[in-house]
């Protein structure tokens, strides 16, 4: 007899996600890489851009919708810490979570007004920048690991054709997610991102907090400024610590529903 598996469906700006709470359960494991992608499957599936795991001790373990694992995810982390926080999604919260990641320990502060929506700031840790360099397709890019690697295209062009054009063949050349941002104000960008195992997504939060730091990199921001970044599905808010260089992603997080499928 199959056993019912329960789920939650959660959301950040859109970049949406299955989450599958595993904690207390002996034995407990991910889920296969095929079985996340039968989950994310958004007509034979429950459809999402990834799915999340929540083992003992808040191990956080992230899978794509093409079945790889990503070392972090920034929206996915806020949409945990906002399931653990309001315990499931059973009363307002503010509390401190921290996840434990491919990437390291997240620190995550949450402040959830209802059940089921919060804001949530994850520490995200030391951006690593490197040197500027070319590209195919006559791309400049700014090289920067968030826990995982970004290639920060800054461009006038249109966000969107490029990164659906171009942002599959960098993808695979780089083995990185690639970033398509322009400045819109003061310590302000539009950005759209192809991630890897996902493509076209809402919003990215590792890719947010990339852009910031190539900005700041290439004196376009103050260091110490807050700078926002525009995606698809909204705004993400990126502060950076003078002193130790912690950057930190403000965003909502929203539970949509809960169900339960067989395993």
């Amino acid at each position: 007899m199959l056993r019912p598996m329960r789920f939650a469906k959660l959301h950040g700006l859109g970049n949406d996600f299955v989450l599958l709470d595993l904690r207390g359960e002996a034995g407990a494991a991910p889920p296969s890489p095929q079985r996340a992608t039968e989950l994310c499957d958004r007509h034979r599936g429950i459809g999402a851009d990834g799915v999340l795991t929540l083992l003992d001790g808040d191990r956080f373990v992230i899978h794509n919708a093409d079945g790889s694992v990503p070392e972090m995810c920034g929206n996915g982390a806020r949409c945990a810490a906002l399931w653990i926080a309001t315990d499931g999604g059973a009363r307002p919260a503010r509390a401190r979570v921290v996840l434990q990641t491919d990437a390291g320990p997240r620190p995550c502060a949450v402040q959830a007004e209802t059940a089921s929506f919060g804001q949530v700031e994850v520490e995200m840790g030391v951006a690593e920048v490197g040197a500027t360099r070319e590209l195919a397709g006559g791309f400049t890019a700014v090289p920067v690991s968030t826990g995982n690697p970004h290639r920060v295209v800054f461009t006038d062009g249109d966000l969107r054709v490029l990164a659906a054009r171009h942002g599959p063949p960098l993808c695979r050349a780089e083995d990185a997610n690639i970033e398509f941002a322009s400045r819109v104000g003061p310590a302000r960008y539009s950005a759209v991102v192809w991630e890897r195992g996902a493509g076209l997504t809402q919003a990215c939060g590792t890719g947010a907090c990339a852009i910031a730091a190539a900005a700041a990199a290439r004196g376009d921001v103050d260091a110490s400024s807050d700078v926002i970044v525009e995606l698809p599905g909204g705004a993400l808010s990126i502060r950076r610590d003078p002193l130790t260089g912690q950057l930190f992603m403000r965003g909502p997080a929203q539970l949509i529903f809960t169900g339960q499928l067989p395993d």
